[in-house]
């Protein structure tokens, strides 16, 4: 399944969104709770709420990161 060109960036910046987030969300867990009881949910529940932070605050950063790095760096 392909989906149209004009989601590329959509789509690019929700899965770069969730590659970063969950991986930090269970970095997080370990650091503040170690391998306990429960340590699934507790990561589950973080990875679930920097999901949710992330994918918006990634659709309006990224394409505007792109922007500055366009205007500061030579063709």
């Amino acid at each position: 399944m392909k989906i149209k060109k004009k989601y590329k960036g959509v789509l690019f910046s929700c899965l770069a969104a969730v590659f970063i987030s969950v991986p930090m969300a269970f970095i997080m867990v370990i650091i503040n709770h170690g391998f306990v009881e429960g340590f699934f949910w507790q990561f589950l529940k973080s990875a679930i709420v920097g999901i949710a932070i992330s994918i918006p605050l990634a659709n309006v950063f990224i394409p505007l990161a792109e922007k500055v790095v366009n205007k500061v760096v030579e063709e």
